[in-house]
C-alpha cells in the first residue's frame, strides 16, 4: 500500500478508512458492471486515495445510483442519500435532466406518451425476516424520536398509533382516541398491561390500544 494509482497521493501511512483498497473498489465497480479508465488498471494490491475513488464514483454517478436503488431497501436508500457522498447529487442532477416521456409522432400533432401506470398490487412485496432486521436497525432511531413514554400518545405516524390508558388519565385517552378515530385510525389489539390487585379488584395499571390506519387495514 504506497501511493495512490490515480494521483500519486501516498496512503501507506493513512487508516484503512481514509483511502479505497484495489480490490475491494473493484469488486464495487464489477457488481456494477462499470468500466472506468482508472479503476480497470488497479491490482488487488494497488490503492486510490479517497478523493480520487470518490472522482471514480462521480463518473459513473447514475450507474451508482441505479445499484444502490435496485439493491437496497427504500429504508436504506433513503439513508444513503442523506449521506452526503459526492455522486449523490450528480446522479439526481442527471436523472432530473433526463427525459421522463416519450414523444410520438403522428401527421397532425405531437403526442406525450406517459409510463403506463402500475397497480398497487404489483409494486407490493413481503420482507424476509433479514430485511426486516435490517429495517429496524435503519429506522430505529426515527421511530424512537417520536415515542413518547409514559404519555397518553405513546406513537403515532401516518400509518399507525399507539394509546395508552393508565390510572387517572381517562379523559385525556378518551380526547385522543376520540381524535384518532376521526382521522381513519381502527383499533386492531389491546395489551392489558401489568397487573395488579387493590380492594379486591384486579385489572391492567396500563392498557395499551393499538390502531391502524384503515387505508393499511386489509
Amino acid at each position: 500500500m504506497g501511493k495512490c494509482l490515480d494521483c500519486g497521493e501516498k496512503t501507506g501511512a493513512l487508516s484503512s478508512s481514509a483511502y479505497f483498497e484495489g480490490k475491494k473498489i473493484k469488486g464495487m465497480f464489477w457488481e456494477m458492471n462499470c468500466s472506468d479508465s482508472i479503476i480497470d488498471k488497479l491490482k488487488d494490491e494497488d490503492t486510490l486515495c479517497l478523493k480520487c475513488g470518490n472522482k471514480a464514483f462521480c463518473r459513473h454517478a447514475v450507474e451508482v445510483y441505479g445499484y444502490n436503488k435496485s439493491k437496497l431497501l427504500p429504508e436504506e436508500f433513503e439513508q444513503v442519500l442523506k449521506s452526503g457522498e459526492d455522486w449523490i447529487p450528480i446522479a439526481q442532477a442527471e436523472l432530473d435532466n433526463s427525459p421522463q416521456t416519450q414523444i410520438q409522432e403522428s401527421p397532425t400533432k405531437n403526442v406525450a406518451v406517459s409510463p403506463t401506470p402500475t397497480s398497487n398490487s404489483s409494486l407490493e412485496r413481503i420482507t424476509t425476516a433479514e430485511e426486516l432486521t435490517r429495517i429496524t436497525d435503519v429506522r430505529h432511531d426515527e421511530f424512537k424520536r417520536i415515542w413518547q413514554n409514559g404519555r397518553v400518545v405513546q406513537f403515532k405516524n401516518d400509518k399507525i398509533a399507539i394509546l395508552m390508558r393508565a390510572f387517572r388519565s381517562q379523559v385525556q385517552f378518551l380526547v385522543a382516541y376520540d381524535q384518532i378515530t376521526r382521522e381513519g385510525f381502527r383499533l386492531m389489539s389491546i395489551d392489558e398491561g401489568k397487573e395488579t390487585s387493590a380492594g379486591g379488584f384486579t385489572g391492567g395499571v396500563t392498557s395499551y390500544y393499538y390502531f391502524q390506519k384503515i387505508d393499511y387495514v386489509r
